[in-house]
């Protein structure tokens, strides 16, 4: 009876390390990313067709990549390289509420008059259509002078055409909040 068995037990001893073989590169990679250094931000492409946003996505992911502690230096000095890929497309249109007014404080509005001018601003409750843009950003990370990619994620938003810069900061943190560590999918941001 204990001869029966036998051949089970090797097949599930079998088993499980292939199960092991199979997850120890996985894991060795995941040792290979680094949590610090020095590293430099880059542009792979702009396919955004918009020459602002680059700017608002490597400002994002410098901040961002800072508070994960580390050390930003430019291009060729770094040990690593963290580039960026934007893909943009407008999607169609949406609504959106009208913005109030500032508010504003003035000294008095006659000349040789005492008191002042106060304005407070009152939201409308009035909407306007505006243009809705897709936005996935990609992140490559590698050792300068390697192409061979260490860490990377991707993730996407629809946002409004003309609230760029809030998108690049929200896409930045939410690929690198859980750093390392790699997501295994495009992670959508709202």
């Amino acid at each position: 009876m204990d001869q029966k068995r036998l051949p089970g037990a090797r097949k599930w001893a079998r088993s499980m390390l292939m199960a092991a073989a199979m997850l120890l590169p996985a894991m060795a990679s995941a040792a290979d990313v680094p949590s610090g250094g020095t590293i430099s931000v880059s542009m792979q492409e702009d396919a955004s067709g918009q020459a602002g946003a680059a700017d608002a996505f490597v400002d994002a992911a410098t901040l961002a990549l800072s508070d994960k502690g580390f050390t930003l230096l430019d291009d060729g000095h770094a040990a690593l390289v963290m580039e960026l890929v934007i893909r943009a497309s407008e999607v169609g249109t949406g609504t959106g509420k009208v913005e109030k007014s500032n508010s504003d404080l003035m000294p008095g509005g006659v000349s040789g008059a005492v008191g002042s001018s106060f304005s407070l601003a009152v939201p409308s409750g009035k909407t306007r259509h505006v243009a809705l843009e897709r936005t996935e950003l990609e992140m490559r990370l590698h050792r300068r002078g390697d192409a061979a990619v260490i860490w990377s994620g991707s993730a996407v938003t629809v946002r409004p055409a003309d609230k760029r810069a809030s998108a690049a900061t929200a896409l930045c943190n939410a690929l690198l909040r859980a750093y390392p560590e790699q997501p295994e999918t495009v992670i959508g941001v709202p």
